[in-house]
Order: structure tokens, then C-alpha cells, then sequence
């Protein structure tokens, strides 16, 4: 059976409405601090950073217009590029990134960003997620008995020698009180206030970091040339899925087939390959909404 795609999973069918109570200019009162990161390393492709640019933009300037405060944790190289975006904090934490962790497990600096951020009382927002609802976080950021935060819970099923490596540890933190459990927390959006869960799962993820070094990532490879195993995809979706059994977690999207994301409820994620295929909307959308943003990312993209 072929393997099915999710690249336009949670692709809205266009870019959509902005529901705000910002003025003309977008300013609203910005109270909350989300965090992004931006890890340059892995997009070796220069066409497709140009378009991240893009939509990294526009997912700023979306989640500005909701009233958050944006910290962005990127490299030296996205240092150069971003610095004219206007973050409210630019950093370079992912630099940190060792050499040894593989650019296939292009979350770490998600997850090197959490770190640096304290993981608990903060939510990471992809930068591929345009958040168009005034306080659409806000009850996460407000009730602590909420334990954490994220897109929505997905009926996915395992792939390609998944099996192997959840046997060979990942899932460090046992899955027996839900064994035949095979769906993931889509992570487009992450945030934790329970400390004792954020610790497992952040702990988990950098000792796989210590384990799938990209030595070992490589000779996977080579024995394995056909796999489609992704492993962010345990280490991340799978991972907090089983990890939050018994936990209090807020999902924002309240189905498991959200095609009516972007105007019903204010929140879009450009999920796989459905970020390359409207980079003509985004950037008509980001020129439309913050022009001078959109000059400075044009100038960013020169750089390139």
C-alpha cells in the first residue's frame, strides 16, 4: 500500500481572514511572549529559505496582530537575516546545536529553544503557523491547571520501522496503560505548566539526541535506504501523546480533520509541503498586512 501523504494535511485552502481587535496599523497590547526558532542548518535548499523568510514573516506579524510578544531562537546565519523583523527578542541559542545531532531531526531547535526558554508558562509556535484570533493562547497562559498545550490530537499511524525505535528507547517513558495507542499531539503549537511533564518529555528528547548522533543516523540510512521512518515525528508527536496520558492538555483545533482552521477559529498551520505552495499568497498576504515588514524580508532574501 502506498504510504500516504500528509503533506497538505492542515492546509486551510488559503491563507485566510484576520479576526482582531487591532487598529488599522495592527497594534494591539502584547502581553503574552511566544517562542519561535528558526534553525537554518537544515534548509540546505536556497529557494525554499527564501520562502521561509516569508512565511516566518507572516507568521509574525499574525501573531503580533494577536497580541503576543514574539522571542525567535535561530543561528548566527538566521541572526543576519531576521534582524530587521522585529522580534521583541532575537537570539542566537541554536548555534548550540552540537555537531553530532543530524539535520533530519530538524526539530531540535524547537526543542533547544523550550530549553533556553525554561519550557514551562511559554508556547512554541512553528514558524509555518499564523495565529489570527486575538488571544487565542490566552487560556493556556491564564489557568495553570491546564497542563499543557498543543494543535490537536491525530489519528496517525506508525511508519516505516517505527516499531524498531520506540523498542530501542525513544519512548523512555512507558506506553503500557495505552499499548495499542498509535496517534501523536501535533506539535504546531507546544507549551507546558506542568514541570513533571515538560521534564520527561524535554529529558527524552535530548538523551535521543545523545543516541542518534549523526553517525548513527547515517548508518541507519545506509542499512535502511528505502525507510520513510521520520524520526521527529516519534520524538515529538508520539512522544507527548503518550506521555500526557492522565494530564489536563488544551487542544486548540477541535477536530481531527481541520480543513476549516484558518477562518472558523483563527489558527492555520502550513504543514509538509503545503508551505512551498502558496508563496505568492504569503507574500501578498505580508505585503498587504506590514509593508514595511515585507521590505525588509525581500532585503533578508538578497542575502541569500
Amino acid at each position: 500500500m502506498a504510504e500516504k501523504n500528509y503533506g497538505s494535511y492542515y492546509y486551510g485552502g488559503g491563507i485566510g481572514n484576520f479576526n482582531s481587535d487591532a487598529d488599522a496599523s495592527g497594534t494591539v497590547a502584547r502581553k503574552y511572549t511566544i517562542v519561535q526558532s528558526l534553525w537554518t542548518k537544515p534548509i540546505t535548499d536556497k529557494s525554499k529559505l527564501r520562502d521561509t523568510l516569508f512565511f516566518t514573516a507572516l507568521s509574525l506579524e499574525y501573531a503580533h496582530r494577536s497580541g503576543y510578544k514574539v522571542n525567535m531562537h535561530t543561528d548566527r546565519k538566521g541572526m543576519e537575516l531576521l534582524k530587521d523583523y522585529g522580534y521583541e527578542n532575537l537570539l542566537p541559542t541554536l548555534d548550540e546545536i552540537p555537531e553530532s545531532v543530524p539535520t533530519e531531526l530538524f526539530a531540535a531547535g524547537k526543542f533547544f529553544a523550550m530549553r533556553a526558554e525554561g519550557a514551562l508558562g511559554k508556547v512554541h509556535v512553528d514558524t509555518d503557523v499564523f495565529l489570527k484570533k486575538q488571544g487565542i493562547l490566552d487560556r493556556f497562559y491564564k489557568d495553570n491547571k491546564i497542563d499543557a498545550i498543543c494543535q490537536m490530537e491525530e489519528d496517525m499511524p506508525l511508519i516505516d520501522h517505527s516499531a524498531l525505535i520506540i523498542d530501542m528507547h525513544i519512548l523512555g517513558y512507558p506506553a503500557s496503560t495505552r499499548p495499542d495507542w498509535q496517534g501523536s499531539m501535533n506539535t504546531g503549537v507546544i507549551g507546558f505548566n506542568n514541570p513533571i511533564l515538560a521534564a520527561k518529555y524535554m529529558s527524552n528528547y535530548f538523551e535521543a539526541l545523545e543516541m542518534y548522533t549523526k553517525e548513527k543516523f547515517d548508518a541507519y540510512k545506509k542499512e535502511n535506504p528505502k525507510s520513510s521512518l521520520r524520526f521527529d515525528f516519534i520524538l515529538e508527536q508520539i512522544n507527548l501523546s503518550r506521555m500526557s496520558i492522565g494530564y489536563d492538555v488544551m487542544t486548540l483545533v477541535p477536530t481531527k480533520e481541520p480543513s476549516f482552521v484558518a477562518d472558523k477559529i483563527g489558527y492555520q498551520h502550513l504543514q509538509g509541503n503545503a508551505k512551498w505552495y502558496d508563496r505568492t499568497k504569503i507574500k501578498e498576504k505580508l505585503q498587504k498586512l506590514n509593508q514595511e515588514l515585507y521590505t525588509n524580508v525581500r532585503k533578508a532574501t538578497r542575502k541569500i
